[in-house]
């Protein structure tokens, strides 16, 4: 379980989150929605440990920062708006996801996982391609499947389809739901309120760095909290 306990969070002197306390229910999806520089990004910046913050994150009942990173980030992924392009290929690519398990030699798992990954999201055919020889829908492919083979409990995602046509956002979609089917809980920042609706359970709304609403899909459409903001 994922909680959050007063989390605070500035750039400069500007306050961009305020005492904002949440929990991201273990095997649900969780749609994080608010209007733009509402604070959404910031969040999850704060929880990946890209971004400074005050209060508390408890992974599993732990604070985070007491986690080592390795075996933090067995528990807990992370992937932002925007990855550089690099040079590597989609199969270097997704291999970085085992990063936190080995340390030298892939393992026959860690090679199995990877190519698990891989074709959980119909990528096989761009295995030797480098990052930047594809299109962008297609690396955001190849950064999914290099979450997936990380393998942690917890996926973390910063509007993940943003660069995506309709066709292929709904398969991304439709493999995390696969995968918070098979057990993982998923917590991603949406700008489509349709695709929020069809694929979370939980919206947390934040509207200027504040908690407006944290509950159940059902809930937040029957209150009009959405409407609302």
């Amino acid at each position: 379980m994922l909680k959050l306990e007063k989390l605070s969070a500035f750039y400069g002197k500007k306050q961009v989150i305020f005492d904002l306390s949440a929990e991201f229910k273990s095997g649900r999806f969780t749609a994080i929605l608010g209007r733009n520089g509402s604070g959404k990004s910031s969040l999850l910046s704060c929880i990946g440990g890209i971004k400074g913050y005050s209060g508390k994150i408890l992974l599993g009942g732990r604070d985070i920062s007491e986690i080592p990173s390795r075996e933090r980030a067995k528990m807990l992924s992370y992937l932002p708006q925007s990855l550089p392009v690099t040079q590597f290929t989609v199969l270097e690519t997704v291999t970085f996801g085992r990063e936190p398990y080995t340390s030298f030699k892939l393992s026959e798992k860690d090679a199995e996982i990877i190519e698990n990954s891989i074709e959980k999201c119909g990528i096989s055919h761009l295995r030797n391609k480098k990052l930047t020889e594809i299109s962008g829908g297609e690396r955001q492919m190849a950064y999914l499947a290099m979450t997936l083979a990380q393998d942690a409990d917890i996926l973390l995602l910063d509007e993940p389809t943003t660069y995506m046509d309709a066709p292929h956002a709904r398969k991304f979609l439709d493999i995390l739901k696969n995968a918070q089917g098979g057990g993982k809980t998923v917590a991603a920042v949406m700008h489509d309120l349709t695709q929020a609706v069809k694929y979370a359970d939980d919206i947390l709304l934040i509207d200027e760095g504040r908690l407006i609403f944290a509950g159940s899909k059902e809930e937040c459409l029957k209150n009009k909290a959405i409407e609302r903001v």
